[in-house]
């Protein structure tokens, strides 16, 4: 793969699997059950959900988690095994699907249950319920629960499985998140008392992992903490989490300007003296933010070095004034470390007026995805 990098566009982006594997041990020793929920949806937040869930599955994830149905299959024509969760909507002609696949479904509107009647298969169809304690995207109501169960209890072959929800501020607001918790503990409680409890609860994303013991229930429901980036950069992560995660190219040409050269598009950036500039082939396509023309940096030979004049589609400028022994072949950093120097996925987002999960997802199909092992 490295060589083959070499050959062609020199960018690419190394998923340390090593890292993965000790971050998803460190958030399964959180829980006393040890079942972890890998969230893998969006192609694994763009890094290659076939290859990071078959490295966890290896290490035994409890189950998957995704967005639709078309990932689901992508995962289970990948050979992944384990069971899996599909968190968004589900057409009813999937069901038959679905159940073949022994993929799970989530019920998040009252009114599926008429399009589950159209459900004749003999194999059994399992459902999670979600439940809607304040994030208000999706969800049931929680004074429908009782009555969803009772209409569904005479399903012959449709099963609720689990049980979840979804906090929307475990990041940043603990009230709200501790009213969301109270909220989704009445209900269980009420669940618990009819002895109608579902096997499976879950509620704990990234952020609840990291702030909220007391929601960790059955199930923990990772995403990006998987990739040892915080879901919000003012949460540290705990020091046996590790960053797995960097995006590299190589310098392609280098040029020297005098005082008063205009770089890349609409002049922009104007050399205020003797200056020496370096291409590199990564742009907006690729999914480097616009927003960080003249504003970012990047790590050329262990040092910063700021991008200079607007990010084009495909390449984009670096001054590198000064720097020794510079030349088309040096390593770029664009998030990831180099020596001892580093710039986390979390800053560089947060230059970029943006979270880590939009960065991550945006990175174009057309770079490389390298996985390190040991």
């Amino acid at each position: 793969m490295v060589d083959e990098i070499e050959m062609n566009r020199p960018t690419w982006v190394e998923i340390n699997l090593e890292s993965i594997k000790n971050n998803f041990e460190a958030i399964k020793n959180l829980t006393p059950t040890n079942r972890v929920i890998c969230v893998v949806k969006a192609d694994a937040y763009g890094l290659g959900a076939k290859e990071i869930a078959r490295e966890l599955e290896k290490h035994s994830a409890f189950a998957f988690a995704v967005a639709s149905m078309e990932e689901a299959l992508e995962l289970r024509e990948g050979g992944i095994k384990n069971p899996i969760l599909v968190l968004g909507y589900v057409d009813t002609r999937n069901l038959e699907v679905a159940a073949v696949n022994d993929i799970r479904i989530t019920l998040f509107d009252k009114d599926f249950i008429k399009r589950l009647k159209e459900y004749k298969l003999d194999t059994p169809l399992y459902i999670h319920l979600k439940v809607d304690t304040g994030m208000h995207r999706l969800g049931v109501d929680p004074n429908e629960v009782m009555s969803i169960f009772e209409e569904l209890s005479s399903f012959r072959n449709v099963f609720i499985e689990g049980i979840y929800t979804h906090f929307s501020s475990a990041d940043s607001s603990k009230e709200y998140t501790e009213f969301q918790i109270k909220k989704f503990n009445t209900l269980l409680n009420g669940l618990q008392n009819r002895k109608i409890k579902p096997p499976l609860v879950h509620a704990a994303n990234s952020a609840t992992i990291l702030n909220f013991r007391e929601a960790y229930y059955d199930a923990l429901r990772p995403g990006i903490l998987l990739y040892g980036v915080s879901p919000n950069i003012n949460l540290a992560l705990p020091n046996d989490f590790s960053k797995a995660v960097s995006l590299k190219t190589r310098i392609i040409k280098v040029s020297h300007y005098k005082k008063g050269e205009a770089i890349s598009y609409g002049r922009t950036y104007i050399t205020d003296g003797d200056k020496t500039i370096a291409t590199v082939p990564i742009g907006y396509a690729d999914g480097v933010p616009r927003n960080l023309s003249n504003t970012g940096y990047v790590l050329v030979k262990g040092q910063f070095a700021r991008i200079v004049g607007t990010i084009t589609m495909d390449m984009l400028m670096i001054d590198v004034t000064g720097f020794p022994y510079i030349h088309p072949g040096n390593e770029v950093v664009i998030f990831g470390s180099q020596g001892d120097k580093a710039i986390t996925l979390e800053e560089f987002s947060q230059r970029a007026l943006t979270i880590p999960y939009e960065i991550l997802t945006r990175l174009n199909k057309r770079i490389k995805r390298v996985y390190l092992k040991k």
